[in-house]
């Protein structure tokens, strides 16, 4: 049993009643955030689940970011095992890629594209309805 099983006493025999308990909903959600916070983090790994790339090639993907916050960024990636940085010496170059861990995160980071965009449509409909009817 976990740390955190054993401060909250928290004993069953059904083992997923444990994981929607109030405390490791919040510890879960905490962790799953902490790992893809941050700017640029989501849009780093968006353009790895395409293909791996050098690090001046994310760099001009991301306009308005700067060397030390996209190294900062992809280290902290690194970190947490949703990227992995591979570097070869002749010629020394240093590429980046999704590991297995990231490959698994990308539904989530589908799933969170699918909704940003029907966020943003629905935005427009609505600033649609508010210009045609203000005209009348």
């Amino acid at each position: 049993m976990t740390e955190l099983a054993q401060e909250l006493e928290f004993e069953s025999d059904h083992p997923f009643l444990f994981d929607s308990h109030p405390a490791m909903v919040a510890r879960s959600l905490s962790v799953g955030i902490g790992m893809f916070a941050g700017k640029w983090k989501l849009s780093v790994l968006w353009y790895l689940e395409q293909r791996s790339r050098r690090f001046g090639e994310l760099a001009s993907l991301l306009p308005g970011v700067t060397a030390k916050v996209l190294t900062y960024q992809l280290r902290e990636l690194e970190e947490v095992g949703l990227v992995r940085r591979t570097e070869t010496i002749g010629p020394r170059h240093t590429e980046y890629a999704l590991s297995d861990t990231g490959r698994a995160a990308m539904p989530l980071l589908q799933l969170l594209w699918q909704w940003g965009n029907w966020q943003l449509r629905r935005e427009a409909h609505c600033a649609a309805d508010d210009t045609s009817s203000s005209r009348l």
